[in-house]
């Protein structure tokens, strides 16, 4: 079967910023998490993946269809939740429901309803006397009162309260569960990803570093306290955290480099620590901190 998501690639460039050029696949009927700094280039790509915007070279496939010839069809079994989306110009919660629900087959009328209440949400509530949060959730109830084939959510847990976030992710369990569907997520709420996610995909300044299944990747990566007196080794699989002196903070990715190597190399490992995905997203996407001895 092929995957949900395919770039091949897929490279972008919009003003000083350089998407790619980036390989990704993202198997079905799974949950993906898609997480990288501000500007890393998340909502870029999915933006490309949904033909608001067009890359420079490469491949977009979703679901078997090529963007942008089949970019309609796409948008017929695909839903995307974007916080910039505005639908205060149908007035009522209601009534933008109404509206969207003509455009897709794929309506489930009775799981709208269930949504709307467990979003505490009403159709006769005006959009714009909505929080933030409450557009949030009226973006979620029109992407999950729906069939899709994938969802691509961005940052959908932005504004959400805890009870909001909890219903969230049970509905998104459900989906991929139930109906074999598959959700690709973008989220700053890491500890909630790596609790809901069956794989991480980790993007910095445009392009992949790394992505695996959630439970291989936090095993591929360890953190290292080591002693190094002088120039680090270079070695492939090799990170330079932190350095204070000659005492540095290592990631070792396990699949290219061992201890045993470093320590061929003059580098005494003092400790190993292991890493929470949050921990390991800051090794990979943060500058080098380093102090004079």
């Amino acid at each position: 079967m092929s995957p949900a998501i395919l770039t091949e690639g897929l490279y972008c460039k919009q003003g000083g910023f350089t998407l790619g050029p980036l390989d990704l696949s993202v198997p079905r009927g799974s949950i993906t998490a898609l997480i990288g700094p501000n500007g890393a280039g998340k909502t870029t790509l999915l933006d490309l993946m949904m033909g608001l915007g067009r890359a420079r070279s490469g491949r977009i496939e979703l679901l078997g269809l090529t963007q942008p010839g089949d970019e309609v069809a796409i948008k017929t079994r695909v839903a995307y939740v974007n916080p910039d989306v505005s639908y205060a110009v149908w007035g009522t919660v209601g009534r933008a429901l109404d509206f969207v629900r003509g455009f897709y087959p794929d309506w489930d009328e009775t799981r709208c309803a269930r949504l709307l209440t467990a979003f505490e949400l009403t159709r006769a509530q005006k959009i714009t006397a909505l929080s933030f949060g409450g557009r949030i959730k009226l973006s979620l109830t029109m992407a999950l009162a729906r069939e899709a084939e994938l969802l691509l959510l961005d940052e959908p847990t932005v504004g959400l309260d805890v009870n909001a976030r909890r219903v969230l992710f049970h509905e998104l369990l459900n989906v991929v569960k139930a109906d074999n569907r598959t959700v690709l997520i973008s989220s700053h709420q890491l500890s909630d990803l790596e609790r809901l996610a069956d794989h991480c995909a980790i993007i910095s300044n445009g392009r992949l570093e790394v992505m695996a299944p959630m439970d291989r990747l936090l095993e591929r990566y360890v953190q290292l306290d080591a002693v190094c007196a002088g120039r680090l080794p270079d070695l492939s699989g090799v990170r330079l955290i932190a350095r204070n002196g000659d005492r540095v903070r290592l990631l070792l990715d396990r699949h290219l480099c061992d201890e045993a190597s470093l320590s061929a190399q003059g580098v005494r490992v003092v400790a190993g620590v292991p890493l929470n995905l949050e921990d390991l997203f800051l090794a990979l996407t943060s500058e080098t901190q380093e102090k004079a001895a």
